[in-house]
């Protein structure tokens, strides 16, 4: 998994995790039961954890005003959303201004599928303002192997 170098600390790994908790916000609860279950499943994780962040839902709203409610996927996707988000149209990408296109988690393929959107906006400008067909090839048909882990 790739890491943004300016996120974490040297030689060491950032493990996001979030829960949703409904209505009650984010607390040193929610944060116990959320490492409780990896502890379950990886012991010894919690001896690991170097600093923790959290926020509430009304932080995470205050951070982004589309996250309304705290909810990170833009409100709920129904059957409905997931055609006709965020507007109903052929190409959800394209807006009335040539040029500008958009790439959120309102935009499909769903929320949650993360780098998706931004992907088929390229694709999206690509033909429409440059008149490429066929996605360019960027090399990345196979993943380096990973180096073996110490132990």
């Amino acid at each position: 998994m790739g890491c943004d170098e300016l996120r974490r600390p040297r030689k060491r790994a950032v493990a996001p995790a979030g829960s949703p908790l409904g209505k009650r916000p984010h607390s040193l609860g929610g944060q116990c039961r959320i490492e409780a279950q990896i502890e379950r499943f990886a012991p010894g994780f919690r001896d690991l954890v170097l600093a923790r962040h959290t926020l509430t839902a009304a932080q995470e709203e205050a951070h982004n005003p589309n996250y309304v409610g705290g909810d990170i996927a833009a409100g709920m996707q129904t059957l409905w959303q997931t055609v006709a988000r965020p507007v109903p149209r052929w190409n959800p990408y394209r807006t009335p201004l040539r040029g500008v296109y958009l790439c959120t988690s309102s935009t499909p393929p769903l929320p949650g599928v993360h780098g998706r959107c931004g992907e088929l906006a390229a694709l999206s400008a690509l033909r429409d303002v440059f008149g490429v067909r066929q996605p360019p090839d960027l090399g990345l048909t196979s993943l380096p192997a990973a180096a073996p882990a110490d132990r």
